[in-house]
């Protein structure tokens, strides 16, 4: 049992070491190690240290490992530290797993499970310069150093931090010049910092060498974005012909061909991957997807009845299919699948879609107790499921419905923002303000710093109303919080607009458009041109908008009001 407790732990050899990721125990207390000479503990950590061992042994995990850590900690002992890092681990305890692994380091800086418990830690949490200095000691040791798992997780890290990883990589490449994983994360980073071309030379480098996958997926990541489309599928196409039949670089190849709508020959790729794997959910959908795209409903279908029945993504399939017997005008059917959507993205656009057909039906009250029902069933869904039977009773114009359903909502949660906003734009879709101004002005009062409160405000109250300078405000206190926001500085040249401030208005609108070149913008920014005297720019504008947004209705009624 002391065993455990010993100074100094058996060392595995570099061939039994594992990945970066620490093994697992299959039980709570490691398997009894060779004799070794034995620490000699006090008195009182020796008692400590047979608590801890038989709580392990009578499956009181916690009291043990706290019982290890507060030994590992007053001892500084490698073994205890060492019991304490994987009893840690076992138990997914990652915050105490690491400060066991960092005494276990300080005390047996040459033992390889040791850096390896740090190295996983300190890339869990995202710290990954920490990280390369563990495996660069495991490097030393002559274990696996897997420098280039720092690649996969550096995607999340800030400028400073990936600039930082950065260095780290390049100072160590001084010491392993040739370590080809240090030189793929090294070009990672470069392509997540955004020097492609330097990025694309090393992977060149590496590649003359051996035609790894992750090397040419990176290749070919940045052949896309400093070439095109076509380079990289040209290229991929080439690896494909020349090498043997990589599945990753197959399911890239054929990615790309459907992104360039080369359908036909993207169905070829995920049939041939089909082949390899004829259950695998990913390839059964992409053949799905093209299906319905090529408007062959009959085949789409095909396949996503082979994934209900193999259960691959199966709730994205009976989506799917509820889509399918829509189209064929089969409510029952569509109903029926959409009933069977899973809890991922479809959820909420399946319930949507089954509601609104039982509305279409008539079948206003059953949709609704079907959705309350689902509120019930899944409460973390609530207010998701009460925006869309409100949008379901917005569109189709049915007032006191609506408005009920908001008013109980937030009588059960008054200071719920989204609903607020939502009862909010319904006001003033049915031309009550009154309610508009009540739950905005609300929405600030919870939130002062919800800029598009104060804007969504601030613009009815231009446009509505003749409150121009209280609009102002509340205009000007939105563009504090975001002075980049266009909608917000449409808003701002509006109210000035409206206050006769001609030579401002089209300031602000000229800049709201550059910013976001859109009807609505261009309706206003045409129809102050017009007013100041300039309808030759103000005709152009409205002509070059409407090329961009035909059935644009704001901007038809802008032109008819003021053109012959």
């Amino acid at each position: 049992m002391l065993a455990g407790c010993a100074s100094t732990a058996p060392q595995e050899t570099p061939a039994t070491v594992a990945e970066i990721e620490p093994a697992v125990p299959t039980e709570p207390v490691a398997e009894p190690e060779p004799d070794y000479p034995v620490a000699n503990f006090e008195k009182d950590a020796l008692f400590q240290l047979l608590v801890a061992e038989m709580a392990g042994y009578r499956g009181d995990y916690g009291l043990a490992l706290k019982k290890y850590m507060e030994m590992a900690s007053e001892t500084r002992d490698p073994g205890v530290a060492a019991r304490a890092t994987r009893l840690a681990s076992f138990l997914k305890n990652d915050d105490v797993t690491l400060e066991a692994a960092q005494i276990w380091v300080e005390v047996e800086p040459d033992n390889l499970d040791a850096q390896r418990h740090s190295a996983n830690q300190l890339i869990k949490r995202g710290n990954l310069e920490a990280a390369m200095e563990h495996m660069a000691a495991i490097r030393e040791m002559g274990g696996p150093s897997k420098f280039d798992i720092v690649a996969y997780h550096s995607n999340e890290l800030d400028v400073e931090d990936r600039a930082g990883l950065l260095a780290a990589i390049e100072r160590m490449l001084q010491a392993y010049p040739d370590d080809a994983q240090l030189r793929f994360s090294q070009a990672v980073l470069l392509q997540q910092s955004g020097r492609l071309d330097e990025a694309l030379a090393i992977a060149e480098e590496l590649l003359v060498d051996e035609q790894k996958a992750n090397v040419v997926i990176l290749k070919v990541n940045l052949v896309k974005r400093l070439q095109s489309n076509e380079v990289a599928i040209g290229y991929l196409g080439q690896q494909l012909a020349s090498g043997e039949d990589n599945r990753r670089l197959r399911v890239i190849y054929a990615r790309l061909l459907f992104e360039v709508d080369r359908l036909d020959d993207a169905r070829q790729q995920y049939e041939a991957i089909l082949q390899q794997s004829p259950t695998d959910g990913d390839t059964l959908f992409a053949l799905a997807l093209i299906a319905l795209e090529q408007q062959d409903t009959d085949m789409a279908e095909n396949y996503l009845q082979l994934m209900v029945r193999w259960n691959r993504r199966a709730g994205e399939a009976h989506f799917y299919l509820g889509n399918i017997a829509e189209q064929r005008d089969d409510v029952v059917t569509a109903i029926r699948e959409y009933r069977q959507a899973g809890q991922g993205y479809e959820y909420l656009p399946s319930q949507a879609r089954l509601a609104r057909l039982m509305m279409d039906q008539g079948l206003l009250f059953d949709a609704s107790r079907y959705l309350a029902n689902e509120r019930v069933k899944y409460p973390e869904r609530h207010d998701q499921l009460i925006m869309v039977e409100a949008q379901l009773l917005s569109d189709r114009g049915i007032e006191d419905a609506l408005f009920a359903l908001l008013d109980n909502s937030l009588e059960a949660d008054p200071e719920n923002i989204d609903l607020l906003y939502f009862r909010a734009m319904s006001g003033e879709r049915f031309g009550s303000l009154d309610i508009l101004e009540r739950d905005l002005s609300a929405i600030v009062k919870i939130d002062p710093n919800n800029a598009d409160a104060m804007n969504a405000l601030g613009y009815t109250l231009a446009d509505k109303t003749e409150r121009y300078e209280e609009a102002l405000v509340l205009i000007e206190r939105a563009l504090v919080i975001k002075p980049g926001e266009a909608a917000y500085i449409d808003s701002l040249g509006w109210v000035q607009y409206r206050l006769k401030n001609f030579d401002e208005a089209i300031i602000q609108l000229r800049r709201a458009l550059f910013l976001f070149n859109n009807d609505e913008v261009a309706a206003h920014l045409g129809e102050v041109l017009w007013v100041n005297g300039d309808q030759d720019e103000a005709r152009q504008i409205w002509g070059e908008a409407l090329e961009m947004a035909p059935e644009s209705d704001i901007l038809k009624r802008v032109i008819e009001l003021f053109t012959p």
